[in-house]
């Protein structure tokens, strides 16, 4: 299944999507900084497929010092989030890092991700902005 099958994050900017999503309930008045959110909604079969993947990026975003919050999401909510499970990483200035599916492919393994890269590469003092919305794989359309 396409990760955007309704391309709601075609030409989104990080600052609109951060916006977007800070508007959530759950997310209301929340500090981001340095912060992973994983995104899941309910029913949703793929999320087996990314638990360990998840188990994974929490162990490495907690030594560099990442605060972890996890969102279970209504099937029906309207969102600019368009599947799950899927990822957010913003950085100390509350700047988006990284939002999409944890990888891509059939089984969504973790050797298919962009997450551990766009850590890597935080954590070396690069800054990567990038949205994902061009990948198919095991996602839930919200």
């Amino acid at each position: 299944m396409n990760f955007d099958p309704e391309s709601k994050l075609i030409a989104k900017s990080s600052g609109f999507v951060i916006q977007q999503l800070k508007k959530m309930q759950q997310l209301k008045g929340i500090d981001l900084s340095d912060t992973i959110i994983h995104f899941t909604s309910q029913n949703c079969s793929c999320t087996q497929y990314s638990e360990a993947h998840k188990k994974e990026i929490n162990i490495k975003a907690g030594k560099d010092g990442f605060n972890i919050i996890n969102v279970s999401l209504p099937a029906n909510l309207t969102t600019i989030i368009p599947a799950t499970p899927a990822i957010l990483i913003v950085d100390k200035a509350e700047q988006l890092l990284y939002f999409g599916p944890y990888s891509i492919g059939l089984a969504c393994s973790e050797s298919n991700g962009y997450v551990e890269t766009v850590l890597q590469n935080y954590g070396k003092g690069y800054s990567a902005s990038l949205i994902i919305n061009d990948a198919t794989g095991c996602y839930c359309n919200l």
